[in-house]
């Protein structure tokens, strides 16, 4: 046991240095710490620092009496049984006794002091407090022997209960933990150091997030953390990796430890292997899934081929192409969409033909859209025209529908709504044909993956409807245009053979009147008309045998080098009384020569068609024949300033049995330019046309000229013609 202090603390409170003087005098002893004060703010002040063992107080002090000192001294807790000693010089004032002893005072000295009195009477209470000092300090020690026991015991039990439940924790399947407060780990259960084959000392504090895979890691970390945060009690899931590297679901649920005052001091919690459960739930839902896709699947499919069937017989009711055109649209407004338009390509351009809504009046709807003439240039509905790709857009405005479809009037557009939109090209053997445009205007509906097959199945059946209908449309023509050239033929045939049966009528009836002697100049001159209808039905039966070998392929050509002058010269020689008959003039503007590797007898045709044609076409007008050599080809141009050809006309009179002249005024088969055209092709070269109704026309040919050898003059060489077989066109 320890000794008590060496020095004891004594206060003494009085307003009068010599008294202070005095008391220091009598209590001198070495055991004294003697500590004086003042007034009494200066003594409260002193109590307020330190304990002492006795305190001397004067009862009259100059701000705070000794009175209202000794009632503040024993209301603090610290120092309410500290010893009071009042010192007075009143000698005969009871009542200043009695109150010093109601305010808690031990004793009261009157002054004059007496030495001895004060230091026995001090000396008692001295050794009250030293001897209080010494039990504090006794049952100090006491509680805190009895502190250690406790602690010993209950640490034995905190270690045999922390035994237990780790021995628990490692019976269990789960891997169990424990946390800080801060959410590190200081505990794992031997389950875990299995699992993750990892030393503990990895997974302390937070080093357990390197066996969380990192696609879970995030997420789950911040839910533990909000729940940290919080202290509510956790449950996430994510995927742990094993010793041998696998990735396994496992559900984590941890709950806060609290003390008496509700606070969280720690967290508890495991690790729970759900793998098998959640892989089978996963099966489960997937084979759920499947069902029900498969269900909707069989469900649109019937629908699909409902659909698809009502859509053939709508089609296939009608081989007229607006037919079908307004069934297709009238069937897509009802089951696909709430309205559409369909555009057909014509003529190197497109053509919008039908349109329907699903709740409007068809006739006035479609007079808003139909017909609109379009150019297939730019996006929306050219570039599906042109490229055959469907566009699709989910969601859209009306302003970008109407960019899309091009109408005449984009208000139109805004005023019906647009919120999806979706335009399917109509292909078949490759061509496309045309393009179904299909809208909603509903904000709740949008074109899906199944609508968007459903649209092309259909797009595609309506285009093999078309394409009969066009087949149907070109082989009905095809049979018009047949019977129409088998009548020309018959009568183009028939006229010079009429002739010349005339003729040999003529010559044989006179010479029988003649007796057998008619002059030869007579018999010359009949021959002569005769051999003139017999060039003619030559040349209308080469022409026909040269379609013939063009259809085949077999046009062939004898090449050799030929002066394109020459040729034009000869022609128009042989030409020059059908010329005259016609009553125009040819004049000719020729250099003197034009050499070239060319088939004489085919250039011979082209130049002789040309001029036939011009001759037909401008009765008593000049003709004008013109050949110039620019390097790399030779051109042959052929004017006249007959009737001209209409310009929807021009693109069309190369094509085969194609005029631009009512056969009855003018004749002919219809294939003369179609030959020009594809002997050309067979060379290599061009033929252009300009013209316009009543200002003839110009035909413009240019044949290639082979490149010219070093030393060459352009004189026709040695070689011999050669024969090769040319495109049919």
């Amino acid at each position: 046991m320890s000794s008590a202090p060496a020095t004891t603390s004594i206060l003494l409170v009085d307003d009068q240095p010599e008294n202070l003087t005095a008391l220091r005098g009598i209590l001198a002893d070495e055991s004294y710490r003697l500590v004086t004060a003042g007034s009494g703010k200066d003594a409260l002040l002193r109590i307020l620092a330190e304990d002492f063992a006795v305190l001397l107080l004067d009862v009259r002090l100059p701000d705070i009496d000794g009175f209202e000192v000794a009632s503040l001294v024993k209301q603090r807790e610290r120092s309410r049984h500290t010893p009071i000693i009042f010192l007075t010089a009143a000698t005969d004032d009871l009542s200043a006794i009695y109150k010093a002893y109601a305010v808690g005072a031990v004793d009261y000295l009157l002054k004059p002091l007496e030495p001895e009195v004060v230091r026995a009477k001090v000396a008692v209470f001295v050794e009250l407090h030293r001897r209080g000092e010494q039990i504090k300090e006794q049952a100090e020690l006491l509680r805190r022997a009895e502190q250690q026991r406790r602690d010993a015991e209950v640490e034995e039990l905190r270690r045999a209960a922390q035994a237990r439940y780790q021995h628990l924790a490692d019976a269990i399947p789960q891997c169990v933990f424990t946390a800080r407060l801060d959410g590190g780990i200081d505990y794992v259960s031997s389950r875990w150091l299995e699992y993750t084959g990892l030393a503990f000392e990895a997974l302390r504090g937070w080093g357990w997030q390197a066996a969380v895979h990192p696609n879970d890691l995030n997420q789950f970390v911040g839910k533990w953390r909000r729940c940290l945060e919080s202290g509510e009690p956790f449950q996430g899931e994510c995927r742990l990796r094993s010793v041998h590297g696998v990735y396994r679901w496992h559900l984590c649920q941890a709950v806060p430890e609290r003390d008496v005052w509700k606070r969280v001091v720690a967290w508890l919690g495991s690790f729970t292997d759900i793998d098998d459960s959640k892989r089978h739930e996963q099966e489960r839902i997937h084979l759920l899934t499947r069902e029900r896709a498969a269900r909707a699947e069989a469900e649109a499919a019937v629908r699909r081929s409902e659909l698809l069937a009502e859509a053939s017989s709508s089609f296939s009711a009608s081989l007229d192409e607006d037919s079908v055109a307004r069934a297709l649209t009238r069937l897509v407004a009802e089951r696909i969409c709430t309205w559409c338009v369909l555009d057909l390509r014509k003529d190197g351009g497109a053509r919008r033909v039908a349109a329907a809504h699903r709740t409007r009046e068809a006739g006035r709807f479609t007079e808003r859209f139909v017909p609109r003439e379009l150019a297939l240039a730019g996006d929306g509905i050219a570039a599906v025209l042109t490229t055959g790709r469907p566009d699709l857009r989910v969601e859209c405005s009306p302003r970008d529908v109407a960019e899309a479809l091009d109408p005449e009037d984009p208000a139109l557009v805004h005023e019906l709504g647009a919120s999806s939109y979706l335009c399917v090209p109509l292909v078949t053997r490759g061509n496309v044909l045309g393009a179904l445009s299909m809208v909603w205007v509903e904000p709740a509906e949008r074109f899906e993956p199944p609508d968007f097959a459903v649209a092309l199945d259909i797009a595609q059946r309506a285009a093999l409807c078309f394409e009969n209908a066009r087949l149907l449309r070109m082989t009905r023509e095809a049979v018009q245009i047949r019977e129409d050239f088998v009548a020309v033929a018959s009568h183009e045939l028939k006229t010079p053979l009429s002739a010349l049966v005339l003729q040999i009528q003529g010559l044989t009836r006179a010479i029988s009147r003649a007796g057998g002697a008619l002059p030869p100049e007579q018999v010359l001159a009949k021959l002569s008309l005769a051999e003139g209808q017999i060039e003619r039905l030559t040349r209308l039966i080469d022409t026909l045998l040269d379609v013939a070998r063009i259809n085949s392929g077999q046009l062939e050509l004898s090449l050799e080098d030929v002066d394109l002058c020459d040729v034009a010269r000869d022609v128009a020689a042989r030409l020059e009384s059908e010329v005259e008959r016609a009553g125009c003039t040819l004049e000719l503007d020729i250099p003197e020569r034009a050499i070239g590797r060319w088939d004489r007898l085919r250039i011979d045709q082209v130049i002789t068609n040309l001029l036939v044609n011009a001759i037909k076409y401008g009765r008593g007008k000049p003709i004008q024949l013109r050949i110039a050599v620019d390097g790399r080809s030779a051109v042959l141009q052929v004017m006249d300033h007959g009737i001209g050809i209409a310009q929807e006309y021009i693109g069309r009179i190369f094509g085969r049995f194609e005029r631009a002249a009512p056969t009855s005024s003018y004749g002919g088969l219809g294939v003369g330019l179609y030959v020009v055209d594809q002997i050309l092709r067979a060379h290599g070269g061009t033929i252009q046309v300009e013209s316009a109704p009543g200002m003839g026309a110009r035909f413009q040919v240019a044949l290639p000229l082979p490149p010219r050898s070093a030393g060459s003059d352009g004189s026709p060489g040695g070689r011999s013609g050669s024969s090769l077989t040319g495109p049919a066109g």
